[in-house]
């Protein structure tokens, strides 16, 4: 029990430092990843856990696809894979999980109330421009309104667990349903090749089909050394990208604090019960 309560702890003052600094800096440090996903190692060695081991590794494996992606940030990743380690199970769940959900769930009720807001207060709304938006979650919708209605008529959902999923993911759907103009407003900057940083996040859907053709980026997102070369050579000076992106890791705080505190609201969901 006491070793357990240690655990919880970590976590918590880990997703506390990385929150503070995300806000300050925009970034989640390795001198705390590196020594997180370490010490979560070390634990796991000591107590012969190959499962718990098992899940840190399948969580950067799948966070680093979604990094590639432009999906989520990789101090993100590394962040998430150190929380799997120390902590790898919580009520005979991986701990990540209910994690993952709540920073999620809490994440696109935030954000999509915030933009929506910028946008309706900066006459930014723009009917036509996030018509296909739209239309994408309003199929999206209907099929989750199916699939609520076919989980709680078999049991496999309580009301509560339901409310805990179809609240935030509607919220989601306002999100999906104005994303081009919540990029376009708010995080897509034109930036001289030679003033890119680490990282990047190149805004494809802006460059010439011509070019996104040839260089083939397929799923990646990341601008890299070999990406701005192969800019140099199709002459392209500036490249549009997305920056001053949402910072996520207070959320992951709020998350690993709710996955502690109050594991049973989203428990059902995991199990099917």
């Amino acid at each position: 029990m006491e070793f357990l309560i240690f655990r919880e702890a970590i976590v918590i003052i880990a997703a506390g430092i990385a929150a503070w600094t995300d806000l300050k800096t925009g970034e989640i440090p390795n001198w705390l990843n590196y020594p997180l996903i370490a010490l979560g190692v070390l634990f796991n060695l000591v107590f012969f856990d190959a499962w718990a081991l098992g899940i840190g590794a399948a969580i950067f494996a799948i966070g680093y696809l979604l990094y590639y992606s432009g999906k989520i940030g990789g101090g993100d990743v590394k962040l998430f894979s150190g929380l799997a380690l120390v902590m790898p199970f919580i009520n005979g769940t991986a701990f990540i999980l209910p994690v993952l959900l709540y920073s999620a769930l809490i994440a696109v009720v935030f954000l999509s109330t915030y933009y929506l807001v910028k946008l309706i207060r900066l006459r930014k709304f723009n009917l036509k421009e996030n018509l296909k938006g739209i239309l994408n979650a309003g199929i999206i919708g209907i099929f989750l309104i199916a699939y609520f209605a076919i989980m709680l008529n078999s049991g496999f959902f309580q009301m509560q667990n339901a409310l805990v999923l179809a609240v935030p993911l509607a919220f989601a759907l306002v999100f999906l349903a104005l994303e081009k103009s919540i990029r376009k407003n708010f995080f897509l900057k034109s930036v001289k090749l030679k003033d890119l940083e680490e990282d990047e996040l190149i805004a494809l859907e802006f460059l010439p089909e011509k070019v996104q053709k040839r260089i083939n980026l397929k799923m990646k997102r990341i601008i890299d050394k070999q990406l701005v070369e192969e800019l140099k050579k199709e002459k392209i000076s500036e490249v549009l990208v997305y920056r001053d992106l949402p910072r996520f890791a207070p959320f992951i705080l709020a998350g690993v604090i709710l996955a502690i505190l109050k594991p049973e609201l989203v428990a059902g969901i995991f199990t099917l019960q």
